[in-house]
């Protein structure tokens, strides 16, 4: 797994500040769940290894799309919105990807993955 943050490229990036919010040269100010949002998004949330390359043969706009669903779905977790049912613990999202919940180093981490039938890119 590789933090999302590092598989992104520099415009992949930029819509990620934006979606979260960051204006340049501004420290991240705001609600406890934007602060939360923010911490899993950018600490948090990884891209799986064999998910990366489908990733960036997605478009630029497919990307920023599907980061858009990864924050949209970790948001909805931190406000609570989400109903958890036992077991389930991964996400559908856009393209055929997944963001999938699991504990790493005694921390809840989401990492978006490719799901297992989707048509090769």
């Amino acid at each position: 797994m590789v933090p999302l943050r590092d598989a992104l490229g520099p415009e992949d990036l930029e819509h990620l500040r934006r979606i979260l919010g960051h204006e340049k040269d501004q420290i991240l100010e705001g609600t406890r769940r934007r602060v939360r949002v923010d911490h899993i998004a950018t600490a948090d949330t990884y891209l799986d290894d064999a998910a990366l390359e489908a990733f960036k043969s997605l478009s630029q706009p497919d990307r920023e799309q599907l980061l858009s669903d990864v924050i949209w779905q970790v948001t909805c977790h931190v406000e609570g919105s989400i109903t958890r049912m036992p077991g389930v613990n991964a996400l559908g999202l856009e393209f055929g990807f997944r963001l999938v919940q699991s504990e790493r180093e005694g921390r809840e981490v989401f990492c978006v993955v490719q799901k297992a039938d989707a048509p090769p890119k």
